[in-house]
Parts: structure tokens; sequence; C-alpha cells
């Protein structure tokens, strides 16, 4: 009995040691490793996976999941797909962080909406900053960085973390009608000046130059006007509003947007209907013909496919807000997914990260885009037969932002989080006096001093 009680001990130990030295900090495996990325290929994974179904749907992410099983036989990625969308993704998202529990969560989350940066405070969320400098599956002379065409804090979460690899972007700038342009001999302005020349013209032919949603004002405008304070301003605006600079809102760079928005309007430029439209409404406007131009994403032509006239062509600019000779922006936001669970068995987070990473090849990028989505990548547009297939504002969008001449910026990301009240009204404060300006009930400097009272209230209660 003692002899046989010592081999069994024996045993135990033995497969104890075993087990430590196949854990993913080590690094090694007894086993064969796949070249790619030196993880086991004799481990049996399971990866849990939540994904909502939304505008493009879910084709793309299920062909993910497909060629990734494929290369990686030993690897299964059970997916959850929320068919009910955002709101009940949003819902199941809640009630698993509700739990407490780590079994609760998924291995693989799409994403965490508001919670994300609490998430990141409280360290329950996986950084990922080692895949910055890792070679793409497709094509190891590429990167992760050399893809992106945004500077890394834009990509980064404030803490300067990457917790979510940019899967995806979005392009927002002024789409216009190219055939009423063609039948009028109008020409694409370069500039504020030859933006408002042209929008006289268009006017006098009894076609409003431009709509937008109103009832989302901040958003929709956004889209277009908010770039006039970069063009007016340069890389201090950017600065300063990324590092969130005292009086931001009443500087010379912004202010220079409020005003030509009340001279715009002044001018009856916008539609009238456009403090009422909704997306839809002020979408219809436009593909009506009844408006010329509108400020709106790459995602515009999957969205209204069904209602869209078959010889509708589509065109876009980066909205002029620039005087001459000043570089053009326009707002490009990364759209990053794939969390990971930082409280996860250290393989399953190793094969998340790798499959993040397997969502930038190329052929998994064509497929984002023939859903209406905007891949990261870029160099897919080289296969012509490939490119007459995909959504047509995608197309466009990165056909003209292809040009090493525009800036790209993404307004959203800053240098730090700040989440009290004042800070929280400081949008809708914003919102309405995009109205009341367009309305005519203030002025720009009104405007502008209202939002800047309210960013120092906010800037105040931080240091509080």
């Amino acid at each position: 009995m003692i002899v046989i009680l010592l081999l069994v001990s024996m045993v135990l130990v033995f497969v104890g040691c075993g087990k430590k030295t196949d854990i993913a900090e080590e690094g090694t495996y007894s086993g064969e490793v796949y070249p790619e990325n030196g993880l086991p290929k004799d481990k049996r994974i399971t990866i849990r996976a939540i994904y909502p179904v939304q505008g493009t749907g879910k084709g793309q992410f299920a062909y993910a999941v497909k060629t990734f099983e494929e290369r990686f036989p030993n690897v299964k990625i059970d997916v959850r797909y929320i068919e009910a969308g955002r709101v009940a993704y949003q819902e199941l998202i809640n009630a698993s962080l509700q739990s407490g529990s780590d079994d609760e969560m998924y291995d693989w989350v799409y994403s965490f909406e508001s919670a994300k940066d609490k998430l990141i405070e409280q360290g329950k969320l996986e950084p990922q900053d080692e895949m910055w400098e890792r070679s793409l599956f497709d094509k190891p002379s590429l990167k992760l960085k050399d893809i992106v065409k945004l500077d890394k804090r834009e990509v980064s979460s404030p803490d300067g973390h990457l917790y979510a690899l940019p899967s995806g972007i979005t392009i927002v700038g002024l789409y216009y009608n190219k055939k009423l342009f063609k039948k009028y001999g109008w020409e694409e302005p370069k500039d504020w000046v030859e933006f408002m020349n042209l929008c006289a013209k268009i006017k006098s032919k009894g076609i409003f130059p431009l709509v937008m949603d109103g009832k989302h004002a901040l958003a929709y405008f956004d889209f277009g006007w908010s770039i006039i304070p970069y063009s007016v301003g340069g890389e201090k605006y950017r600065n300063d509003l990324y590092n969130y600079e005292p009086n931001v809102y009443c500087s010379k760079a912004y202010l220079a947007m409020l005003e030509r928005l009340e001279d715009f309007s002044k001018l009856g430029y916008l539609h009238p209907g456009t403090i009422s439209f909704d997306h839809t409404q002020s979408q219809m406007e436009f593909l009506q013909g009844k408006a010329a131009m509108i400020t709106n994403g790459t995602w515009l032509a999957n969205e209204m496919k069904d209602v869209t006239p078959p010889d509708f062509e589509w065109g876009f600019m980066p909205f002029p807000g620039n005087n001459p000779g000043q570089k053009q922006y326009v707002i490009m936001n990364t759209g990053g997914s794939g969390y990971v669970w930082k409280n996860k068995p250290a393989l399953i987070k190793q094969w998340v990260k790798e499959f993040n990473l397997w969502r930038l090849n190329l052929d998994i990028q064509k497929k984002v885009a023939e859903y209406g989505g905007v891949p990261i990548r870029t160099d897919f547009l080289s296969d012509l037969e490939f490119s007459k297939n995909i959504s047509p504002t995608v197309k466009i969008a990165l056909e003209i932002t292809n040009n090493s001449n525009i800036k790209f910026v993404s307004p959203d990301r800053r240098v730090r989080v700040i989440s009290n009240s004042d800070m929280a009204k400081l949008s809708k404060t914003r919102e309405d006096g995009y109205v009341s300006i367009i309305s005519g009930r203030k002025n720009a400097k009104q405007v502008a001093n209202e939002i800047n009272m309210q960013y120092m209230k906010a800037l105040a209660a931080e240091k509080k």
C-alpha cells in the first residue's frame, strides 16, 4: 500500500508539472506548435463569443470564424449571435457584468459600450498592446501599425493601452448627388470660398444645397461642420481638444465654425426641414434630388439600398471648411471590437487575440466591404473586379481619402475620460447651440460662450 501511494503521488506531481509547462505565460509547449504564433496544435480550445447583428449583418463575421477554424482546427469559436440588435446585446452584456462571475462573461466580446471606460479603470479588460507590432497573417511584410491611418493615440484608450484591435473604419464627410453636379456643370469645391459659391449656384436652380439630420444634430452636423476648426486651427486646435485645454470652445477656430454655420443658414443654403428631420427623412430628401449634398457616413448606400434610384450616382468630398491653400481634414473613426476579459485562462486570451488579428486578413476585409462596412485595409481596392461589388459610398470615400494631402482626425479620442455630470451636459449644450443658430434664435458668439461655459464647469468639477 505504501509503494502504491508513493507511485500515485509521483504521478500527480509529474502531471501537475506537465500542466504548468503548458500555460501560455511559459510560452513553451510539449507538442507541435503553429509557426505563425507558437501556440500549440494539440490543445483543444473553445472560445465563447457574443456578436450583435446590426446594419452590416453577420456574414463577414461568420466568414472570419469559419476560415479561422479551418486554419487552426484545434480552436472552436462558439458564437452567440444577437439577432435583435444592439439594444438586446447590451442588455445581455449588462446582465453578465452584474453577475460578477468571470465564467459568465464571454471570451470574445464585441463591445462593452458605455461600461468600457469603467472596466478599464477597474483592470477588468486585457490589454492587447503587443498586437500593434504583430505582422499580418496574410501579408507578413505589413504590421498592424502599418495599416492604420490614424495616430496610435487616436486608436488607443485614454490610458494609452490598446484593448480592441481596429478592425474597421468609419469615414464621414459630404456626399453629393453626382448626377445633379454633371447636369448643371457644378465642380467639386476645394475650399470654403468655392463651397459658398457652389451653394449659391445650387440654390438658384431651386434645389437646396445641403440637408442634414437635425433631430440628432450633434452627430450629423459634426460629420461635416466639426472639421472647420481643424482646418482653421490646425494641430494646435487638435492638440487642445485632445488634451482638454481650457477655453477650446471659445477659440478662434471653433468660433469660425459657428460663424460659418450662421452665415450659411441666413443665406438659406440649408434645407428648411433640417431641424425636424431624422436621418431617414433627410436621406430621402437627398436621394430624391431635393437637396444636392448631405453630411453622412460610409454606411449610407447600404442603409438606403432599397430606396435608392437605380441610376443614382454617388459623390464624396471632404467637407470644404478650409480656407484656400489650407489642408483638408476628414473625420475617420476606427471601429474596435473583440475585447478580452482579463480573468480568463491565458491560452484562451492568446487565441482570442489571434482571432482579432485574423480578422484583418484581406479576404475578410473584403467581406466587411461587401456588407457595407469600411475595411481598415485599403489595398483591396487594387482588385478591380472586387471593387465593383462593394458598397458605392464605401468605395468613393476610400478612393477620395487615399489622397495623401488629406489629414485624418478622430475627435472622440481624448487623453483621458471625464465622466462628471457637467461634462455629460456638454453634448446637449452643443447640440442645442447648433439648432439655435440654424433657427436664428442665437448668434455664433452667444452659442460659443454657452458651450465654453459648460465645458469649463466640467473641467472645474473634475479638479474637485
